[in-house]
């Protein structure tokens, strides 16, 4: 299931991932995914803004994950849970302590297919 979240002017692609007993949401934006049905040569590999993972524990929820500095911010954390809960009924009034974590790159490898 695809959607999109909106807080503080802007606006992020959003898909879940489901198994049993957890929820994976994942941020991007699909303008960067417009891969064509073959790679070859360059590919520019544009990394996700971010994931987060609901685990379901009883009737209660744990939400942690990591989001980039570089679209989210701590003032968004409120619309992030309003978010989940519409999107996740059963995360909608249940004790669900949550850690997040909001990162900057600092280093990265890449590979291209050009060198």
């Amino acid at each position: 299931m695809r959607q999109i979240f909106h807080s503080h002017g802007c606006s992020y692609n959003v898909e879940y991932f489901h198994s049993d007993h957890a929820d994976m949401v994942r941020f991007y934006a699909a303008k960067n995914e417009l891969y064509s049905d073959l790679l070859s040569n360059l590919v520019i590999v544009e990394p996700s803004y971010g994931y987060l993972l609901l685990q379901y524990i009883g009737n209660d929820a744990v939400l942690s994950g990591s989001l980039s500095k570089e679209y989210f911010c701590k003032e968004m954390t409120e619309d992030i849970i309003q978010f989940l809960e519409d999107c996740f009924p059963k995360i909608k009034n249940v004790y669900m302590p949550y850690h997040i974590n909001f990162f900057s790159v600092d280093d990265y490898d890449e590979y291209n297919g050009e060198y």
